[in-house]
């Protein structure tokens, strides 16, 4: 069995307008409120196409929504996928984004990577169906790790822009602040811990370069969470992609964004914001004018 391969090549509409559109995930889920995949788009009438992904959280989604709005402004049609458990998509009783936070058991938090990773491939052939095949792509933060494991996966994408994201679980398993939950959880229930976690990815770079594609086989890993850690697709991007990582972020460590810089292969450009994670926000004009002349060069 390989992760992430049931996603829709031609989606199915459930509800469409001038603004928003609602698809039929082709994931298996739970949950009814993340069983359809909420697109909000800006149609430029243009032949270039830009997805962008959110991150975790439950206040981030408004001032998000000015990065694809910038976009259709300067050419580009644009759609922003909500996350699966995220806002409209949040199921009854959670807030958002607390499922990605909520457990430690591997073969759960990979079903909620796999989800969202299904979800961004299914909306990006709804887009080439509705637009263009002329497909970019931009995640902030979690939604970076999405958008480049979409990537790896579908490598027609034209260009990826990475903001304020990064990979490998061991640093951001460990020295995150936004995963002090599943720290806690961890050191109670005795899965893991610092000490067998720097162990076990000794043999982290011996597992990578074992893999010849990004199809990549589940319960194979030295340890799970390998399987769906997006510096194991990183070499696997043909996109050209442009970085930008925040100086004093608490969340996204600086040795987690830059193992995965260092592993991509393709053309890639790497930018520095004198801000901490959610500071970052401040320099939206900066990284949209960087990343907008990244894409027009290509």
């Amino acid at each position: 069995m390989y992760f992430v391969k049931n996603y829709s090549y031609s989606p199915s509409i459930i509800e469409e307008n001038d603004r928003k559109t609602i698809l039929k995930s082709n994931y298996p889920c739970e949950f009814k409120e993340s069983s359809k995949i909420v697109l909000y788009k800006y149609n430029a009438n243009s032949n270039k196409t830009l997805l962008f992904i959110h991150g975790l959280g439950t206040n981030n989604l408004k001032y998000l929504k000015w990065f694809p709005e910038q976009f259709a402004k300067n050419g580009y049609n644009a759609a922003m996928m909500i996350l699966p458990y995220h806002f409209e998509r949040t199921p009854e009783g959670y807030k958002s984004g607390e499922l990605f936070l909520s457990t430690t058991k591997n073969e759960v938090l990979r079903s909620r990577f796999e989800h969202s990773i299904v979800d961004a491939l299914t909306s990006i052939n709804y887009l080439k169906n509705t637009f263009s095949n002329n497909i970019y792509l931009m995640g902030f933060s979690f939604g970076g790790f999405v958008s480049l494991m979409s990537a790896a996966i579908n490598n027609e994408i034209k260009g990826l822009s990475l903001a304020v994201t990064g990979g490998n679980f061991y640093y951001i398993t460990w020295k995150s602040f936004v995963t002090k939950t599943l720290r806690v959880q961890y050191e109670e229930n005795k899965e893991c811990n610092p000490k067998r976690c720097y162990e076990i990815h000794q043999k982290y770079d011996e597992y990578i370069n074992s893999l010849s594609n990004s199809n990549i086989e589940i319960d194979k890993a030295p340890m799970p969470c390998f399987e769906y850690d997006p510096s194991t697709f990183a070499k696997f991007i043909k996109s050209p992609t442009i970085n930008f990582r925040a100086l004093f972020d608490i969340f996204i460590p600086k040795k987690s964004t830059m193992d995965l810089y260092n592993r991509l292969q393709c053309k890639k450009e790497l930018y520095s914001i004198p801000s901490g994670h959610l500071t970052s926000y401040l320099f939206k004009k900066r990284i949209f004018n960087k990343t907008i002349t990244f894409f027009n060069n290509i």
